[in-house]
């Protein structure tokens, strides 16, 4: 099996989860369904491609795979109750398209525009399915071990940002600037790239593994170019205290102060 035969399958596989998640979001006419589980196609996506490697035996599972397909599951189990908002705003554009082809129905430019997030969701996954393809060598190497840093590192990161964002008794009123928002913008954002970042390390050891740079690169350019100026316009707006907050702490890309 071909490189491009394995991607075909996963994106095949992908896409009708996620066309099915969008069916029952409108069926029960609760956007919340394809916000919440948004990130389910591709936690069974995963599962699917172990699955096709060991039956067409493309290659063996080694234990570089398995904890980085651990670690994915764990992202993508948390997604389910976490990141409401960061999710919302990511697919706001397509909510909105997706209620105007209803309306019109014009149901075959839905199914190009679902499969259009399916592709993007593989790409930014790409480096796990590059690890489940063609998984490379058994023993655990130092870089593997960078690698697994990385993840840890992000997830614990963003366990951090989360407990921040529950305890704060007044998020509603005022943006959080304590814990990790008191020494960096966008902590969690920063969580983010950390985890695919050490995805992507781990993914080093797979045989061929340069197309799936695409990872975080794909991953870098929707938090830099589509998120982060989206979250920030929408705090200035609410908070007229975050431009303040802003020159004081440090960005998330420049990591230098405003003055």
């Amino acid at each position: 099996m071909t490189n491009f035969e394995f991607l075909l399958i996963l994106f095949i596989f992908n896409s009708i989860v996620l066309i099915g998640l969008i069916q029952n979001s409108i069926k029960k006419k609760s956007p919340r369904i394809l916000i919440k589980f948004f990130f389910l196609p591709i936690l069974l996506s995963t599962l699917v491609s172990i699955y096709v490697q060991s039956y067409m035996q493309i290659s063996e599972v080694n234990n570089r795979q398995l904890l980085a397909n651990f670690l994915i599951a764990v992202w993508c189990l948390k997604t389910f109750n976490t990141y409401k908002s960061i999710k919302a705003l990511l697919l706001d554009n397509f909510l909105q398209s997706l209620r105007d082809n209803i309306s019109k129905k014009k149901f075959f430019r839905l199914i190009i525009m679902t499969l259009k997030i399916s592709f993007l969701q593989i790409l930014c996954f790409s480096s796990i399915f590059s690890l489940n393809y063609l998984s490379g060598y058994s023993v655990l190497k130092i870089i593997d071990i960078l690698g697994l840093a990385f993840c840890i590192t992000g997830l614990t990161l963003e366990f951090l940002c989360e407990k921040e964002i529950k305890q704060c008794p007044n998020k509603k009123e005022t943006f959080i600037q304590s814990g990790p928002w008191s020494y960096i913008q966008h902590p969690n954002m920063a969580a983010i790239i950390l985890f695919f970042i050490g995805l992507q390390i781990l993914s080093l050891g797979a045989v061929g593994p340069s197309w799936s740079l695409l990872s975080v690169i794909v991953i870098t350019y929707i938090l830099y170019k589509k998120l982060i100026p989206e979250i920030e316009k929408k705090l200035s707006i609410k908070y007229p205290q975050y431009n303040d907050y802003a020159d004081r702490v440090l960005n998330l890309f420049s990591f230098n102060k405003r003055r």
